[in-house]
């Protein structure tokens, strides 16, 4: 064998024995990094989920504030019961007649006021029926919203509008107090307001419940029998358009038309 072969064969075996260098893999759980316009994607909807998460909750909490709203009428049940100034003869529930619009803005805005002297009086349960009294008395656009300085005896017109609401509230208490003790019903009382505590005496030995019939006999009485056109809708059915030239006959039909029966 030559001296060359030989030394082609050991040159070859020293190289065949030599370790592969072994290269590290690549780690199999490494991602590549997303690129700006995949991160400003990602921010994106995450912002778009906060702002679902945040319109949701202002729901959630606007349709529980309406809810609670429209759940507060003035004690439906306690108004039909006997109490302390309650008409016991009287067992219908008073509801809100602001949610049913049948109270104008112009009363609405005093409406914290009435209820405030209503709880000094104790006839909270009434503070829609001393609401529907001032739509009627004055529509909320009067100084003397209850017209109520003729209970004190003062000339018309002479309260401004809180002394107004005070005394009539007191006056209506009054008046259910007096109807109580004498067994008369609610739309005595109402009507009472407009006539005077005498008309509750008049009910009183009449039956004890008031009825439009009454009111035109009490007010013919008062009046001896003089009448006045009157072009409400409810004389013009009744009779074609006249009352007695007494306070207003009608005065507790048209109250209750701003209260829910």
């Amino acid at each position: 064998m030559s001296k060359s072969v030989r030394k082609s064969r050991k040159h070859h075996k020293n190289r065949s024995s030599r370790a592969p260098v072994s290269r590290p893999a690549a780690p199999q759980h490494v991602r590549p990094r997303p690129g700006p316009t995949a991160r400003r994607r990602k921010r994106r909807q995450s912002r778009a989920r906060r702002r679902q998460l945040l319109i949701l909750l202002i729901g959630v909490v606007m349709f529980t504030l309406v809810f609670l709203l429209l759940r507060q009428p003035s004690s439906p049940d306690a108004a039909g019961s006997t109490g302390s100034t309650g008409t016991g003869a009287d067992d219908r529930p008073l509801e809100s007649n602001i949610i049913h619009g049948l109270i104008s803005d112009s009363v609405i805005a005093y409406r914290d006021t009435v209820a405030d002297y209503a709880a000094q009086n104790d006839i909270s349960d009434y503070t829609d029926v001393l609401l529907a009294i001032m739509q009627v008395e004055s529509g909320g656009e009067l100084d003397d919203l209850m017209q109520s300085s003729g209970s004190l005896e003062l000339p018309a017109d002479s309260l401004q509008q809180e002394a107004s609401i005070r005394q009539g509230c007191s006056y209506f208490a009054q008046l259910l107090r007096r109807a109580e003790s004498e067994g008369c019903d609610l739309d005595t009382t109402i009507q009472a307001y407009n006539y005077g505590s005498g008309f509750i005496d008049y009910v009183a030995e009449h039956g004890g419940k008031y009825s439009l019939e009454l009111s035109e006999k009490f007010a013919e009485k008062q009046s001896g029998g003089a009448t006045v056109p009157y072009d409400n809708l409810l004389a013009v059915k009744r009779n074609g358009g006249w009352r007695y030239a007494y306070g207003n006959m009608f005065y507790a039909k048209l109250v209750n038309q701003h209260l829910v029966q």
